[in-house]
């Protein structure tokens, strides 16, 4: 949304003439898109963090119920 509503103005001004006007909705759309990429990428990093935490927590799960099960098997 910060990209796409500085356009409409940007454009407007591109229509008229006013490049000032032009110049200065496109700085903020583009600011904003950039500002939008740094955000996802900062949560993208965040949750891959977070992915790879509960895979190892499940692989743990899966090794001690490999444990558990073994030893109960052998029991028998």
């Amino acid at each position: 949304m910060g990209t796409l509503i500085p356009m409409g103005p940007a454009l407007l001004g591109l229509a008229t003439g006013d490049v000032a006007s032009l110049a200065s909705n496109m700085q903020v759309a583009f600011s904003t898109t950039v500002v939008g990429l740094v955000i996802g990428a900062i949560g993208f990093f965040i949750s891959q963090v977070k992915r790879r935490w509960y895979a190892t927590d499940i692989n743990n799960l899966y090794f001690i119920l490999d444990i558990l099960t073994r030893d109960n098997n052998k029991a028998a």
